[in-house]
């Protein structure tokens, strides 16, 4: 059965990298040196003008795409666990990352935290068991289900600020979660798999 769209070939790899990492690593633009990341022909943890950490992540993109699990093209809605969960014992400066409550999205967003110790808090919202790009569809992920999923976990006693990450195809709701919460929204990216990158800095791998 065809896979369903990921959005991988949506990860903005060009927006991690600067001119200088790329040709300072000897090649002649970011274009070139991530068409050769894709095709394993280098390894950026052997260029000394890329953090270790945005190495590591570029590399967990690789990995993730052999780990996460087939999504079928044409599923039904399948209803996974809807709350609040705690990943690497996340504290009051942990990020609080939104997503649905899909039972293949919450697959697909566990096998890319399983890329790195840093602790989040994850509160899959009731979208009816749809995916984020079917519940924006559907308008099952709204920003009232967001408000009161973040009452009824208690979210607002176990962080110290107030920071939402929500899918990159759930923009739309930035501004109408921001007033019906209070919370600031960050619009993170469309496909999970580039979360290493937009979270580079945090993003430290397993073993260290």
């Amino acid at each position: 059965m065809p896979s369903a769209n990921l959005y991988i070939d949506r990860i903005d790899f060009r927006r991690y990298l600067t001119d200088k990492e790329c040709l300072q690593c000897g090649y002649p633009s970011c274009e070139a040196f991530i068409e050769a990341i894709k095709m394993g022909e280098t390894d950026p943890a052997d260029c000394a003008f890329i953090s270790r950490n945005k190495a590591h992540a570029f590399m967990a993109i690789d990995r993730i795409k052999t780990l996460w699990p087939h999504v079928p093209l044409l599923t039904h809605p399948r209803h996974g666990y809807t709350g609040l969960i705690e990943v690497n014992n996340p504290g009051p400066d942990s990020l609080l990352l939104i997503s649905g409550n899909n039972e293949y999205t919450e697959d697909v967003l566990m096998t890319v935290l399983g890329t790195t110790v840093c602790p989040f808090f994850v509160l899959f919202v009731d979208t009816d068991g749809n995916t984020v790009d079917m519940s924006m569809i559907y308008r099952t992920l709204t920003s009232q289900r967001v408000s009161r999923a973040i009452k009824e976990t208690g979210i607002e006693d176990k962080v110290a600020s107030k920071e939402i990450i929500v899918p990159g195809l759930a923009a739309p709701l930035q501004g109408e979660i921001e007033k019906l919460t209070g919370w600031h929204v960050t619009v993170g990216p469309e496909c999970a798999a580039e979360l290493p990158l937009f979270l580079s800095e945090i993003w430290v791998p397993p073993g260290e």
